[in-house]
């Protein structure tokens, strides 16, 4: 629990008197394969991972094969 000497005002002092949050983290290291974007290499060389897709596939596109047409329900194809 609390000290009974810091009951009432001296509590108060002790922490507004503080100086408030401080940081003490560390900072980085330079890294020759990270800092060096021309070093870069896969899907970060061109510009990172992307939830975009640029070439959608479409039902059209998975059934315009030639063989897919001429198929039966269990995909065996019929010439």
């Amino acid at each position: 629990g609390i000290n009974a000497e810091y009951m009432g005002g001296d509590l108060l002092m002790l922490i507004t008197g503080s100086g408030g949050p401080t940081s003490s983290g560390t900072k980085a290291d330079a890294v020759k394969l990270h800092d060096d974007k021309s070093m870069y290499t896969g899907v970060y060389a061109r510009g990172g991972p992307t939830n975009v897709d640029r070439d959608k596939i479409t039902l059209a596109g998975l059934v315009s094969d030639h063989d897919a047409l001429t198929c039966d329900v269990r995909g065996v194809v019929h010439k």
